[in-house]
């Protein structure tokens, strides 16, 4: 069960979702796809050392932000998948950061 969000935060998902989202995403919870949001993709270059001499690896992660209260109910979890542009990704986690957006990471090429 997610807490209640400070009251400070209404309407902040979507005037960011509204400002900075580039995709609209289709969730499928549960097996029943839920109406379109306009959410937020980012792409992320990570770098770490691997085990082997320290050998750099370099990889490359996604992250779906979304208003938090167009989510709420029913939660989402990485059973489920999102569907953008046509193209459906499994949900690796979701991170919720208590104000106003989740963030979900996606996995699969994008």
């Amino acid at each position: 069960m997610i807490p209640p969000r400070p009251t400070v935060f209404d309407g902040m998902g979507a005037a960011i979702t509204a400002a900075f989202g580039n995709v609209d995403a289709v969730f499928t919870i549960d097996g029943v796809s839920q109406p379109a949001v306009r959410a937020l993709l980012r792409q992320r270059r990570d770098i770490d050392l691997g085990d082997e001499g320290g050998q750099a690896i370099e990889g490359t992660r996604h992250t779906l932000a979304v208003d938090a209260r167009l989510l709420a109910v029913p939660p989402v979890t990485g059973r489920d998948s999102v569907t953008i542009s046509g193209i459906t990704y499994r949900i690796g986690n979701r991170l919720d950061d208590g104000r106003a957006m989740l963030r979900f990471i996606l996995d699969g090429d994008i």
